[in-house]
């Protein structure tokens, strides 16, 4: 299992992406997005997905150079049709927009659709909660290839994993967020524990007859993810799917009375200005007095508080991040194919 240099990652996915046809700001936004995740702890959302990006512009499916546009724009609203570049690229843009509307309105809400994989939602929530701000976004869709969730009590792909992210500053705690599937799991640590020949903790997934099964391999058999809360309460996980997708299924409507399709896929970024309702600083320290309440006094182990855990990862990966072997194959190869020499 390589440890790498998180710089040289960072520069080495970003030459990938640039040699895939990638413009070179475009390459950057998402390298950095990719490394970040794995910095944060997120393998399943970091650079395992580059060779996934370049084999979607080898397809046409994604285009590294397209331009994102505003279609709608209002005071304190904006869509954004991101034209099928990268979706890191778009979201960025869109959740500046969002930060800056809500800065001058006291609530900015950005919704975008036409995108590539979005990454991970936390690095927005982070964004914001820099800026001041509370923040709440969906990505997700009901339907089309995407779909990779099985309904509670039925068979096929009909729902996205459609994750949901919030976050709110502190003072010394950093940035209090959550973000997750509404999938039992992300289908990017599925991906990873292929990589690393592990079997699921759990039953995660169901396979290709819709049995539930640990077996990570049977996702890209035909399995599909189950949703979040199973064995016993998954009809919150279910519901959360649902709702999770009408949000975005409206970030993706069109004036053209369109029907919907196979790429009714989006994103709702929405941001709140903290200040509009009393001093940033008084809510930061409320926020860190939280924090602390609820850490004292714990039962057993160690109360943590949402987002905690990849503060902690930042900080013990910030010298080297260890890929597993299959990943760093699959990524220098990718390399490779591009004419590209893999870092030492």
């Amino acid at each position: 299992m390589p440890n790498i240099n998180p710089s040289k990652l960072n520069a080495f996915t970003a030459q990938i992406l640039k040699a895939a046809g990638a413009k070179q700001d475009y390459a950057e936004v998402v390298a950095a997005h990719l490394v970040d995740a794995n910095l944060a702890g997120h393998d399943s959302h970091g650079v395992i997905r580059t060779p996934y990006y370049v084999r979607s512009i080898e397809k046409g499916e994604l285009h590294p150079s397209a331009e994102p546009e505003i279609v709608q724009e209002t005071a304190s609203m904006a869509q954004i049709c991101g034209n099928w570049t990268f979706g890191q690229v778009i979201a960025k843009q869109a959740t500046e927009l969002a930060i800056a509307k809500a800065s001058d309105q006291g609530v900015g809400l950005v919704s975008m659709y036409h995108e590539g994989h979005t990454g991970r939602l936390g690095t927005y929530a982070e964004m914001g909660a820099e800026a001041g701000m509370a923040s709440m976004i969906w990505d997700g869709c009901l339907g089309g290839p995407r779909s990779i969730v099985v309904p509670l009590n039925g068979t096929g792909r009909k729902i996205g994993a459609n994750p949901i992210a919030m976050g709110f500053p502190s003072e010394t705690y950093g940035v209090v967020f959550l973000d997750f599937a509404t999938s039992i799991s992300a289908a990017g640590k599925v991906m990873v524990a292929v990589d690393k020949g592990e079997q699921l903790p759990g039953e995660w997934i169901v396979d290709a007859d819709w049995q539930p099964t640990s077996d990570p391999t049977q996702l890209a058999k035909g399995g599909a993810l189950r949703p979040m809360g199973l064995p016993y309460v998954g009809h919150k996980g279910y519901a959360l799917a649902m709702m999770v997708g009408l949000f975005t299924m409206m970030a993706s409507l069109r004036s053209d009375n369109e029907p919907p399709s196979e790429d009714r896929w989006g994103t709702v970024i929405l941001m709140i200005d903290i200040s509009r309702f009393g001093p940033l600083e008084v809510f930061r320290r409320q926020v860190d007095t939280i924090i602390d309440f609820v850490k004292t006094d714990p039962l057993d182990g160690e109360v943590l508080y949402p987002g905690e855990i990849e503060a902690r990862t930042r900080r013990e990966r910030a010298n080297g991040i260890h890929l597993p072997d299959a990943t760093w194959r699959e990524i220098t190869t990718c390399a490779q194919e591009l004419g590209l020499t893999s870092p030492r």
